[in-house]
């Protein structure tokens, strides 16, 4: 591969990165190292990374999340950069309300239709904070088409420290010992400000599109003692109101709705929180923002196959091709006082909106949860996009790790994922709270 060139004080950097404990990064080495990019050439397409570049991963991955790739076996496929661009009724939308989008005093998203919120130039031409909330708000209204589903997902969680046990299942091909195997099923449907339905007021003609953003419908399906446990998370339009989080749990026999603290805790025992999915499933109004500016970072946005590859001394690790990616860099801190977090620093693809890592700092400035978003890149024809079905980035893993705890939470998908379009009556099915206990 290319030889890596240092800038005098990005060597100090990444020098002192590279020497911490996994558990000792903080807060100050990633906002460092985002004021500090390293003067080190991209690797080369076509090359592989080892443990001996690993100066060179630590140019393009955080402090904390760096680490976790410094061990022998270390192998990542560099491929170029792939140009991503939304479907054309996306670039349309944004091109007829350019502009015409602006944030309240309480940072509210106000005259918004459809297509990208912000421009690039309102985003650098914004403060900060202006701009961390515009990107907070381009995030949520990235192209998404109708949403995703995903009908399998192995999530398994793992401890670290037990480099010589192998957890024995499909895909981790890695250390670790393998603590719990759940299998669930994943379901987004987005409801209004859908670009593609112009002649629909970009909108459904679902029962409640007028009220709701979007829905989320998960449900466990292995194994016994969480099997039929499921969740109905509704993101309503109207910024101001909480999400309504409804859960039917077996052993109740009822449905339970989760109040907005308990949005922060750990779902499921996992290591992450319901703000967490794909890096970040938050409320915008529930933090203050701030924009950081811009790092290329390593990230899987072309995953080889649906059924993701990890290895390293926990099975945590993609083993996969990777793309240095522009990314914004943003950092979010909770209004809610007892929250665990006191911020989070997360990273946006400034094409895909996806985040391909983000970063959970606790109450003492340490690096705590790294959270890690892999893709595929839509399915491309000659001349574009092919179909709005495969227009979307496919989602392929998250990978949750606890760095204090040594502990991660590793969610792939076995049968891929879909962006199907959604009738009304597909929509009222499957996300309908009084469904949840049908049947049971």
């Amino acid at each position: 591969m290319t030889k890596p060139l240092f800038g005098a004080a990005a060597c100090v950097i990444l020098a002192l990165c590279l020497s911490l404990p996994l558990a000792a990064a903080t807060r100050e080495d990633v906002i460092a190292w985002i004021a500090n990019p390293a003067a080190v050439v991209p690797p080369d397409a076509g090359t592989t990374l080892t443990q001996a570049d690993i100066a060179t991963v630590a140019a393009y991955l955080p402090p904390g999340y760096a680490q976790e790739f410094d061990f022998p076996a270390l192998k990542m496929e560099i491929e170029a950069v792939t140009p991503y661009a939304p479907h054309a009724s996306y670039l349309e939308a944004s091109a007829k309300f350019a502009g015409q989008a602006t944030l309240a005093a309480d940072d509210a998203l106000e005259n918004y239709t459809a297509g990208k919120p912000f421009s690039d130039e309102q985003v650098a031409a914004a403060t900060p904070q202006q701009a961390g909330v515009m990107i907070a708000w381009n995030r949520i209204h990235r192209w998404q088409y109708y949403g995703w589903f995903a009908d399998e997902i192995s999530q398994y969680y793992l401890r670290g420290g037990h480099p010589d046990a192998r957890p024995a299942v499909p895909g981790l091909n890695g250390g670790g010992k393998l603590d719990r195997h759940i299998i669930q099923n994943y379901k987004r449907v987005y409801l209004n400000r859908l670009a593609m339905l112009a002649d629909h007021d970009y909108r459904t003609d679902a029962a409640d599109s007028d009220e709701r953003l979007y829905k989320d419908h998960v449900e466990f399906l292995e194994p016994f003692d969480v099997k039929g446990t499921t969740f109905v998370i509704e993101r309503p339009l109207d910024a101001h109101e909480e999400d309504q989080v409804n859960s039917y749990l077996p052993t109740e026999r009822r449905v339970r709705r989760l109040s907005a603290q308990e949005r922060a805790d750990v779902f499921m025992g996992s290591d992450m929180t319901i703000d967490d999915f794909e890096g970040y499933s938050g409320r915008v109004l529930d933090f203050e923002w701030t924009y950081l500016g811009q790092r290329d970072v390593l990230s899987v946005v072309n995953a080889r196959s649906p059924q993701q590859q990890m290895f390293g001394p926990s099975s945590r690790v993609p083993d996969d091709r990777w793309q240095v990616r522009r990314c914004h860099a943003v950092e979010l801190k909770p209004k809610f006082a007892a929250h665990p977090y006191s911020s989070k620093i997360i990273f946006f693809d400034v094409e895909t909106m996806n985040s391909p890592v983000a970063i959970a700092i606790n109450r003492d400035g340490h690096v705590w949860r790294i959270f890690s978003a892999l893709y595929t890149l839509p399915i491309q024809a000659a001349g574009g996009v092919e179909a709005l079905e495969t227009s979307v980035p496919r989602w392929t893993a998250t990978i949750a790790t606890d760095v204090l705890k040594d502990t991660s939470t590793v969610s792939v998908t076995r049968v891929g994922t879909v962006n199907p379009t959604m009738t009304r009556r597909d929509i009222e099915q499957q996300f309908n709270v009084s469904t949840l206990t049908s049947g049971r």
